[in-house]
């Protein structure tokens, strides 16, 4: 048994970019760069869970596993937790499949807070926000937390307010990493009030009193929704291509 067990949910029908999952990045598709990442982390065998039969064969030609689950996953998690129920695992980490560029370091880092910090049901990433358009920006999420990095609420407004000096900003990003058993809980569970009233998913774990904790780590935010977000991503990948030839 891996005691950790990676799994990118990677949904072809995306309301707002169909198919992105499979879109051209470079000399891979954008679900490719997400595996290959993954991969690289090194902390236990990775696995695409899908609904359509064309990211299947996608992901075995580029030498992943994969495997198909319902249409009718409500969400990443949903998806997350049909593909790994029956796999024999301590923990379950949920990488999105359109965040390209998410490094094998901040993977290492989400699975090593689960192994560590028995107070942790959940465990997440954070990087700092120092942009002022992107605090302002309610498509960037934020996350207050505690100072030993407990996940206090997460917003898509700017949190903390700043009433009295400058306060550390964060921006969460979009991986999660779960004990079993608490995935299994999770799923479990309606959705809260203040999970509906921002969109976020993870709320519905801190409504319901379950633990998150974040490390704090270095990425280039790229989250690919829209074929904007994919161009910007290309320039992206462009900028570090050519900052690797000049090492």
């Amino acid at each position: 048994m891996s005691s950790v067990l990676i799994v990118i949910p990677a949904r072809f029908h995306s309301t707002r970019f169909p198919g992105k999952v499979l879109a051209p990045l470079g000399d891979k598709s954008v679900l490719e760069w997400c595996w290959t990442n993954a991969v690289k982390a090194d902390v236990g065998p990775v696995l695409i869970a899908t609904e359509d039969e064309k990211v299947v064969i996608a992901a075995r030609e580029f030498g992943a596993q994969a495997v198909l689950t319902s249409p009718d996953c409500a969400s990443g998690s949903d998806r997350v937790f049909e593909a790994s129920r029956n796999i024999d695992s301590s923990f379950v980490i949920n990488i999105q499949a359109d965040q390209p560029f998410l490094t094998a370091e901040t993977i290492k880092s989400v699975a090593q807070i689960l192994k560590t910090n028995s107070k942790a049901d959940l465990s997440t990433a954070v990087i700092p926000l120092t942009d002022p358009s992107r605090l302002k920006n309610p498509n960037v999420v934020k996350a207050a937390l505690a100072q030993d990095r407990h996940c206090l609420y997460f917003s898509r407004s700017p949190i903390p307010f700043a009433r009295n000096g400058q306060p550390d900003y964060y921006e969460h990003l979009g991986i999660y990493g779960f004990k079993k058993e608490a995935l299994k809980k999770f799923v479990g569970l309606k959705p809260a009030p203040l999970e509906t009233a921002e969109s976020l998913e993870q709320l519905r774990a801190l409504d319901a009193g379950m633990n998150i904790y974040a490390s704090i780590t270095s990425e280039i935010p790229c989250s690919i929704d829209t074929p904007e977000d994919l161009e910007e991503a290309k320039k992206i990948l462009k900028d570090n291509l050519k900052t690797a030839e000049t090492r």
